[in-house]
């Protein structure tokens, strides 16, 4: 039953991924990640243990599962982002986005946004809380 949350969480990290180097290549984004294999690796697996730590969240906390998922998803997006982009920023693994401008935040939030909405959607379309919300 789980690989279905970790496709919906591959899918989500994969496409989160391709928004970050598509606005790189494009030069709407100047955050500097670079995406080698191994970092794509790396990025899978925060992937899952992020998309698991919501579903560990809504199964705790039952009032969430009853909020609208593009909601859910965007707020829980936008904590992840905050997050790891602190966490890569400080380890100069990237360029903070709050030092490159409007567009390098606003494309890397979006890739996170992005990532939470196919991440909540996959939850409660997998798991007990329906997807009708």
């Amino acid at each position: 039953m789980y690989w279905k949350y970790s496709l919906g969480f591959l899918i989500a990290s994969l496409v989160q991924a391709a928004i970050i180097a598509t606005s790189e290549f494009l030069g709407i984004s100047t955050l500097g990640a670079k995406i080698t294999f191994g970092q794509l690796i790396i990025h899978i697996l925060v992937g899952q243990a992020a998309g698991f730590l919501l579903m560990v969240i809504m199964q705790g906390i039952k009032g969430i599962a009853k909020i609208n998922f593009w909601l859910v998803g965007s707020i829980y997006g936008a904590v992840v982002w905050l997050a790891l982009v602190l966490i890569n920023s400080v380890q100069g693994r990237i360029n903070a986005p709050w030092t490159q401008g409007a567009s390098t935040i606003i494309a890397s939030l979006l890739a996170f946004v992005v990532y939470g909405v196919i991440v909540t959607y996959t939850i409660k379309k997998c798991g007990e809380y329906g997807a009708n919300t």
